[in-house]
């Protein structure tokens, strides 16, 4: 591949890094867990199993330490 043809794949990956953070962070509030570990998903080796594990975790019942609840959100 050429560089040219690697530039879209670049600029995708620029406009989708931040909000696929901000949609970890908040996964891993809902379990209960830091937003820190968000930093574990962008090791290559191991990042897809860990984002794996934070999906299948259940989410927290009731409110975290984090806030509530969201209304109309069963849980």
């Amino acid at each position: 591949l050429t560089v040219l043809g690697l530039a879209p794949v670049f600029v995708f990956a620029l406009l989708t890094i931040l909000p696929w953070i901000a949609l970890t962070v908040r996964r891993l509030h809902d379990i209960g867990l830091t937003g820190w570990l968000v930093l574990i998903c962008l090791i290559p080796p191991i990042g897809g199993l860990a984002i794996l594990v934070f999906g299948l975790i259940p989410s927290q019942t009731g409110e975290n330490q984090w806030g509530a609840v969201p209304a109309g959100v069963r849980v």
